[in-house]
């Protein structure tokens, strides 16, 4: 057992990921889940692992130390305000520190060939497993559909994960299309490309749906050139089976749950209904700045109005809490309808008004979460701008120059050495890096959820290996 553990160790930690989102499933609750304390000991115990094993010398005990003085900054600084509730915070910290504490760990103990082979079975197999365990939700008639009407499907994922579970399903997905790259011969990976179109378009996300484009069209892109570069022979089947399944997606679109969607939020969106008011009052502001609006109190008052028609439903303290003026300045006196019922939006603003409050330590820190609320109702949707407000200047900036970090060691590697680099699995790793970062800015479900940022750090790990420069010539898995 011992043998098999310290073989497979890795590969058995991926598969172990969508068998804990099943358990947060069946046994959630409204404080925490099974799953979320799996995976809370295993972000203390790879690190301990590390340190004990003393792998990646000075500069592990370097990259945990700023963590930690960062950490000591925003709890100090919140004990300096006055804590709302530090338990809520720390544990939100928690959960946005994983991607960075396991990163480390990944890139200390994926070390050799083995190591790295095991990370890659790991991935194949967790994404067979995820799509064994959506059919048997579907089958079941137990799982749970992606928007609340009944659109869309996701399987057996809770409803605050659901953004989440498409995220893990794009990051498996380039890694499963990856593999059918590698033995375009075989028919069983000649269907995994049916399997990706079809769960990307059942799921009815905005990321599922065009990541499809993505990531056929990049492997496609990336045969092409591989032709080029290593002068191999064109997988013309594949070829014509990536582009073949775009085209596809594009006929049906009309018929997905992402095109209800769309059209339900289209709908809601009433463009013209303020001019419309003011041009009855024979007010014309077309050609009114949005200083000259927000002084002309007639301007104002039809604003208010349809401003706190928009709003009140999303966040209905925001205008308690903020004044209408300040609402109406932050959005400029906008009359975009679309982005002022944008409930995204909303909460951006419901942050920045919060921002402009704060003193200049706790703009460098950021502010307590629980500024927020506790139910998730003002949290943010969106990754990166949750972070900069979150976590202040200081923050913010040591998260993205950790990331841009790796991203740097993978353009350096491509750079000096671009046609031993240029392979199927180093495509997939910078694939994957570049949709996660990217779902970051549309998803609040990438950075901040500890369920899909394992896959992100895994992807770092990866990364940090395959770019060493004592590595040696790369080998296929």
């Amino acid at each position: 057992m011992k043998s098999i553990l310290r073989n497979n160790w890795l590969m058995l930690l991926i598969i172990l990921q969508p068998i804990l989102d099943v358990v947060a499933f069946f046994n959630q609750n409204e404080v925490a889940t099974i799953a979320g304390y799996i995976r809370l000991g295993i972000m203390v115990l790879l690190p301990v692992i590390v340190l004990i094993r003393r792998r990646g010398g000075r500069r592990v005990w370097i990259a945990f130390a700023v963590m930690a003085f960062y950490c000591g900054l925003h709890v100090l600084n919140g004990f300096r305000n006055g804590y709302i509730s530090l338990y809520f915070d720390l544990s939100y910290l928690v959960k946005v520190l994983q991607m960075p504490v396991l990163a480390v760990c990944f890139a200390c103990l994926i070390d050799n060939e083995q190591t790295r082979r095991q990370a890659y079975r790991g991935l194949w197999i967790a994404a067979g497993l995820l799509a064994l365990i959506m059919v048997a939700a579907y089958v079941t008639h137990t799982g749970n559909s992606t928007y609340g009407e009944g659109i869309g499907f996701s399987g057996w994922v809770i409803n605050d994960n659901r953004n989440a579970h498409s995220i893990i399903l794009v990051t498996l997905s380039v890694f499963a299309v990856c593999l059918a790259v590698l033995n375009g011969r075989k028919t069983w990976a000649i269907l995994i490309p049916f399997a990706v179109a079809a769960g990307f378009l059942v799921n009815g996300t905005k990321g599922c749906y065009y990541s499809l484009f993505a990531i056929f069209g990049g492997y496609l892109l990336f045969m092409l050139l591989d032709g080029i570069v290593h002068r191999r022979r064109l997988k013309k089947r594949m070829v014509l089976l990536l582009a073949a399944l775009m085209i596809v997606s594009v006929v049906l679109y009309p018929y997905t749950p992402r095109y209800k969607v769309s059209q339900a939020q289209d709908g809601a969106a009433h463009e013209g209904e303020i001019e419309a008011a003011l041009l009855e009052k024979n007010i014309d502001i077309s050609k009114m700045t949005p200083e000259q609006r927000f002084q002309d109190p007639q301007v104002r008052e039809v604003f208010s109005y349809y401003y706190l028609r928009y709003m009140v439903g999303v966040l209905p303290d925001l205008f308690e809490r903020f004044g209408m003026d300040r609402v109406l300045q932050y959005f400029h006196m906008s009359t975009d309808v679309a982005r002022l019922i944008d409930t995204r939006q909303i909460k951006l603003c419901y942050a920045h008004l919060l921002w402009e409050d704060c003193d200049l330590q706790t703009k460098l820190v950021g502010f307590e979460v629980s500024e927020l609320g506790f139910d998730g109702t003002h949290d943010l949707e969106n990754d990166w701008p949750a972070l900069y407000y979150y976590y202040g200047y200081f923050g913010f900036g040591l998260y993205g120059l950790f990331v841009l970090y790796f991203v740097l060691r993978l353009l350096r590697k491509l750079f000096t050495d671009f046609k031993a680099s240029f392979t199927e699995e180093n495509f997939a790793l910078g694939l994957s890096l570049a949709l996660l970062l990217g779902l970051a800015q549309f998803s609040g479900a990438v950075l901040r959820r500890p369920n899909v940022s394992v896959y992100l750090a895994l992807v770092l790990g990866l990364i940090w290996y395959q770019t060493r420069r004592e590595g040696a010539a790369h080998e296929k898995a």
